[in-house]
């Protein structure tokens, strides 16, 4: 009955027109938000962080279903909050654009000094702390990069781990999960997206492909044992 009142699902949620769609309105309060991930900050784990499908990465501070505000731009990935000192917060969005704060994440500045930026980086790049150490993190290119003064800087330390640069509609040929030993922070496990498990025990001087026989699939998640070091997990 009135053509002029438009409703927008989309990926990012529903927009409501009444005016044709010249302009539109958010839907608020929908439940409906993909996160991608998840993040607490252990120093107050009221605080409550994720990164979000077309709704940036976003928290609450008070651990509420009605409180939540964005605290970057784009699609929300990994967000993490130092476990240690909860005034450096990092987020991202999408290819593995990677920010860093100072002060508990009110804002941000770009942190990749180091990241080539001819690399390949999946949608969801994975980006991980050392559990041993949060000042240093891990950051999954086609190449892993680490950081050892909170991402102000960083360098690979790995050759490419995956078969090559794929074809298809989004980049292909990266590092899709990262996990560090909690025991033995020089193990250090990747998967890739074509399907290449590689693992290094000395802290990525030396790599080795382990997934001969694993079926060639998109790994999902590695995985290091909080109790026994030389077992691990691959999905």
């Amino acid at each position: 009955n009135d053509p002029e009142h438009i409703y927008n699902g989309n990926d990012g949620g529903m927009d409501i027109s009444t005016n044709g769609g010249i302009y539109s309105t958010k839907a608020e309060g929908l439940p409906i938000t993909q996160f991608y991930t998840c993040e607490i900050d252990y120093s107050f784990p009221e605080r409550l962080y994720g990164g979000t499908q077309d709704n940036s990465p976003m928290r609450t501070m008070t651990g509420s279903e009605n409180d939540w505000e964005i605290i970057y731009g784009g699609d929300g990935f990994y967000t993490l909050v130092d476990p240690h000192n909860n005034t450096y917060v990092y987020t991202e969005y999408q290819y593995g654009n990677f920010v860093r704060s100072t002060d508990g994440g009110n804002s941000f500045t770009y942190a990749m000094d180091g990241i080539a930026t001819g690399d390949r980086k999946n949608w969801n790049t994975p980006v991980v702390f050392n559990p041993s150490n949060p000042s240093e993190l891990f950051y999954g290119a086609n190449r892993l990069y680490k950081t050892t003064n909170r991402a102000e800087s960083w360098e690979a330390i790995s050759p490419d781990l995956t078969d090559g640069e794929g074809t298809g509609n989004l980049t292909f040929g990266t590092i899709t999960t990262i996990s560090v030993s909690a025991l033995n922070e020089d193990i250090i496990i990747t998967g890739t997206d074509d399907g290449n498990v590689n693992i290094t025990t000395d802290g990525g001087t030396n790599w080795n492909n382990i997934s001969n026989e694993l079926p060639k699939r998109w790994v999902t998640s590695v995985a290091t044992s909080a109790i026994e070091e030389n077992t691990i997990y691959v999905t």
